[in-house]
């Protein structure tokens, strides 16, 4: 196993035939640190807290088939060459833009058609993005320090 200290990707390790790389594994257990996280802090809220994690999951969801489908658009003569090959692209810097763009539109009409104050929605999603970075930075270092 090899991991680069500087760099962007660590490595990766299989599952059967499949191919996880350790980023991914960090990416999902920072999203559930992070869900947890907001849903213990909006308890005494429980319509609005429902209300929020489904938004934001949601969003999340949307950008990441945006991000990950967008080869479709982005990369369409290799798609038409090789239909298999959309398990395997990603859309790239701009596929992540659309991804993101299209994820914050969906945040914005779901913040004006639930009418909850603006400073509730900020406050929950600046404490879960905080917590989301401070999370996987966490996981990272430990991962770093272990290997």
């Amino acid at each position: 196993m090899y991991i680069n200290f500087g760099g962007v990707t660590l490595d990766a390790f299989l599952i059967g035939p499949l191919i996880v790389k350790y980023e991914w594994v960090l990416v999902l257990l920072s999203g559930i640190v992070a869900y947890f996280t907001i849903a213990n802090v909006l308890r005494d809220q429980k319509e609005y807290k429902k209300i929020f994690l489904n938004v934001m999951l949601n969003s999340m969801l949307f950008g990441f088939f945006t991000y990950k489908f967008s080869s479709i658009l982005f990369q369409t003569e290799n798609i038409l060459s090789s239909p298999i090959g959309i398990l395997y692209f990603s859309g790239g810097r701009k596929g992540a833009i659309l991804g993101t763009l299209l994820a914050l539109t969906y945040i914005v009409m779901e913040i004006k058609k639930y009418k909850y104050p603006l400073k509730k929605w900020m406050y929950g999603i600046v404490y879960g993005s905080v917590t989301y970075m401070l999370s996987y930075w966490l996981f990272r270092t430990l991962l770093i320090l272990l290997f």
